[in-house]
């Protein structure tokens, strides 16, 4: 069920991610006694923590600062499960190669960085032109760490705590 929080930028993309994919679960865990997995991804620079563009010039920005760098993107996990409540992230370092006025302006122009991480989505064709090297976890740049959620769903759910499978 999606949840809408009011999102905060705080001084790390870890801290920042956590804090938010916290917000959505203890929000839709308001509504249900079932389990409860939520997500956030941020992206994050040395200097900058990114979350989503809302205006044009915002997301140029966030782009021309990602281009011929290294970028931190942070997926945190939020699962509740019985009350127990277990919070992960999962880091990936993204490398964009040089800035591309052409490329990077029709990108916006088109509308798609509104509502992602940092101005961008991974799988559009034009942000992959930029990629140079993706080293950790592609999904988790998506916005989903597949393989974390399935280990905490394995853990805490299926097996519970006791290690016996329900």
């Amino acid at each position: 069920m999606p949840v809408d929080v009011d999102e905060v930028t705080l001084s790390s993309a870890e801290e920042t991610a956590v804090v938010n994919a916290r917000l959505k679960g203890e929000k839709a865990a308001a509504f249900t006694a079932s389990p409860i997995l939520a997500f956030d991804t941020v992206v994050g620079t040395d200097s900058s923590v990114f979350g989503k563009p809302t205006a044009r010039e915002q997301a140029v920005s966030m782009l021309k600062e990602l281009c011929g760098r290294t970028h931190v993107v942070v997926t945190a996990v939020y699962f509740r499960v019985n009350e127990k409540i277990i919070e992960k992230t999962e880091k990936t370092y993204v490398t964009f190669g040089a800035f591309n006025k052409d490329l990077v302006y029709n990108y916006v122009d088109s509308g798609a960085p509104y509502d992602k991480a940092g101005g961008y989505n991974i799988d559009d064709p034009e942000v992959r032109s930029l990629v140079t090297k993706i080293d950790g976890d592609y999904d988790s740049v998506v916005g989903l760490p597949v393989l974390l959620t399935e280990k905490l769903i394995e853990e805490n759910l299926i097996y519970g705590e006791d290690g016996h499978c329900y």
